[in-house]
C-alpha cells in the first residue's frame, strides 16, 4: 500500500524529567531517531511528516536531516492537544491512507507497521493493539465502581492507520480531543480493524523506560 506517515513528536515530556524524552540517547540515537529511520525504510512511503513542539521545529528538522535524509520529509509545529498535532500533520499529507505514529515508541518494527497497513486496506483504518493481561477495575472517587471483562479489552498502541479524509471529517464534528485515532473515527460510526501489536512496542514515558528499551534492543541483536 502507498501511504504517508505522521510522527507525532510535540508532547511536553512532563513525566520524563528535566530533559525531553524524544532527544534522550538510546544507543547513540535520540529516541525519536529510531522511528524516523524505521519509517524511512518502509516501502510505499510517500511523505513523512514530523509534528514537533513549536519551539523545537529547528532541532527536529536537524534530527530528520540526519536520520531520514533519503525520504521526503516535512517538520511542522504541533498544537496543545494530540488532535491538534495529528491534524497539523494530516493537512500536510496527500495519500489516501496515513500511518500515525507516536515518536516516543522507538521499538516499533517494520512487520508491525506493514501488518497495520494491511489491516487498514479497504477499511476506515486500523490500529496496533495488544490484549490486556491485568485485571482492570473502574475506579470512581477512590473506590472500585466496575469490573470490565478483560477478555474484550485491548491496549491501543501506534501505528494507527487512517483514511485521511475520514479523520478530517470526524475532526470537524467537534473540537473535543480524542486519545487516539480510532476514537476520532468512531465519531462517524466508523470501525477500525486491529492488528495485534507487541509488548515490546513500548512508549517511553519515564526515564527508567530507556533501560527497558535498551534491554529489548540488545535482545533483538540490534545493538551490543
Amino acid at each position: 500500500m502507498d501511504f504517508d506517515a505522521v510522527i507525532v513528536a510535540a508532547g511536553s515530556s512532563s513525566r520524563f524529567g528535566a530533559t525531553d524524552k524524544l532527544s534522550a540517547d538510546l544507543f547513540g540515537r535520540p529516541v525519536l531517531a529510531w522511528s524516523l529511520a524505521l519509517f524511512e525504510s518502509l516501502p510505499g512511503l510517500g511523505c513523512l511528516v514530523i509534528v514537533a513542539a513549536p519551539g523545537r521545529v529547528a532541532e527536529v528538522t536537524t534530527m530528520a536531516e540526519t536520520w531520514c535524509s533519503k525520504t521526503c520529509f516535512r517538520v511542522v509545529p504541533g498544537g496543545e492537544r494530540r488532535r491538534d498535532s495529528v491534524e497539523a500533520g494530516l493537512r500536510q499529507c496527500t495519500a489516501r491512507y496515513v500511518a500515525i505514529h507516536d515518536g516516543a515508541r522507538p521499538l516499533t518494527t517494520t512487520d508491525l507497521v506493514q501488518r497495520t497497513l494491511a489491516a487498514a486496506e479497504g477499511r476506515p483504518g486500523a490500529i496496533a493493539a495488544i490484549p490486556v493481561t491485568d485485571t482492570i477495575k473502574v475506579v470512581r472517587d477512590g473506590v472500585v465502581a466496575g469490573h470490565p471483562d478483560r477478555a474484550s479489552l485491548w491496549a491501543a498502541q501506534t501505528p494507527q492507520v487512517v483514511l485521511r479524509t475520514a479523520w478530517l471529517d470526524a475532526a470537524r464534528m467537534s473540537d473535543n480531543d480524542e486519545t487516539d485515532d480510532a476514537a476520532m473515527l468512531s465519531r462517524l460510526g466508523l470501525e477500525c480493524a486491529v492488528a495485534e501489536g507487541s509488548p515490546e512496542n513500548m512508549k517511553i514515558t519515564r526515564a527508567h523506560d530507556l533501560e527497558v528499551a535498551a534491554a529489548i534492543l540488545r535482545a533483538r541483536g540490534v545493538v551490543s
